[in-house]
């Protein structure tokens, strides 16, 4: 059975893909010209705050130390802003495919994590939720790209 420090550091590092998301979301947001691409960004930028106050909540009730963020790790793991690359083409299909790229990283992270915490757990539970909502939203984005691929009407 895995430490409590251990589990806490593992949730930490999951808050931080949590923030980087919800920024990330709220960026790609702006950067798309589709109103409905938009609403679902906004959306899911909502859900990824939601996201960092569940993983809160976890730690606490492990007697936790909230990691404010700003640590070297999470600076290193900034993987959504390379979406800024894609926006200067300002089309919804970049933004797409850059927002795809970074769900899938941090689904990554996500399964590594449960590697790492204790089945049956609160904990352990939650983070089954979040990855499955973060591997909707891929195939959400996928089935997107279909509506980005077609001319603005």
């Amino acid at each position: 059975n895995m430490s409590t420090e251990n589990q806490v550091a593992v949730l930490n590092e999951l808050i931080t893909r949590s923030y980087d998301a919800e920024n990330g979301y709220k960026e790609a947001a702006e950067n798309v010209d589709s109103k409905q691409i938009k609403a679902i960004f906004k959306d899911l930028s909502t859900q990824r705050y939601d996201f960092g106050h569940q993983l809160k909540n976890e730690i606490k009730s492990l007697n936790g130390e909230v990691n404010k963020g700003g640590s070297t790790a999470a600076a290193m793991h900034r993987t959504w802003i390379d979406i800024k690359s894609s926006f200067s083409s300002n089309e919804d299909e970049a933004v797409l495919n850059e927002v795809i790229r970074g769900e899938n990283y941090a689904l990554e992270s996500y399964e590594t994590a449960l590697e790492q915490l204790s089945i049956g757990t609160n904990a352990y539970d939650t983070v089954v939720k979040q990855r499955n909502a973060i591997r909707s939203a891929i195939a959400r984005m996928e089935s997107l790209e279909a509506i980005a691929e077609a001319p603005v009407k």
